[in-house]
């Protein structure tokens, strides 16, 4: 087993017991191979046609077993992502001692939009992303900016987005940007042109 193939399986063993989950590692591959096997529709000749003309698809990459494994190769970035941004979040006890409130202030704010969670289900608990907190202080602004996301947008590529330098921002994140009283419009204009990439 490679390191990094270790490294994922560690990932996935701890995020499975932190949702007291008595799965395996591999019994939860075997129901995600299950799962795409059972959902995998058979392309048209048409489907097929236009994939392989238009494409660089082979026929080789539209046999079953391969979008099989496609799929579940999905399946598992997404698990990662998934954890990964969990790891770079803080539960809601952890935000509301550094932010020196009471926990039921910091769901206030969540509820208002004044703080910006990751997308919870499944009996996760509340997380709330690291980068949107400097010190004691709270990027101001997330009522506005975080709507203005695309609605299909993964919480790291907003993570990305918020913690990346802009030429528009004087080369600051947005995050930096806001923390430093950048006006908010400026961030919701840049937040608006990601629906058009």
């Amino acid at each position: 087993m490679s390191g990094a193939t270790h490294e994922y399986t560690a990932r996935l063993e701890g995020a499975l017991e932190r949702r007291g989950n008595p799965l395996t590692v591999d019994a939860l591959l075997d129901i995600l191979r299950e799962a795409s096997e059972s959902t995998s529709e058979a392309l048209s000749a048409g489907e097929r046609s236009f994939l392989l003309e238009t494409t660089d698809l082979t026929e080789e990459d539209l046999a079953p077993q391969a979008r099989a494994a496609s799929q579940n190769q999905v399946a598992r970035d997404r698990a990662a992502a998934e954890e990964q941004a969990w790891a770079a979040s803080l539960t809601t006890a952890e935000v509301a001692e550094r932010l020196g409130r009471k926990d039921a202030s910091i769901r206030r704010s969540k509820a208002v939009g004044d703080l910006y969670a990751l997308p919870s289900g499944g009996g996760r608990t509340t997380r709330f992303p690291a980068w949107q907190f400097e010190g004691e202080q709270v990027v101001p602004g997330l009522r506005e900016v975080v709507p203005a996301f695309p609605g299909h947008l993964h919480p790291l590529s907003i993570q990305r987005f918020m913690t990346t330098p802009h030429d528009e921002l004087d080369a600051r994140s947005p995050a930096q940007w806001l923390l430093r009283g950048g006006p908010v419009d400026v961030v919701v204009a840049l937040v608006d042109e990601l629906g058009f990439e």
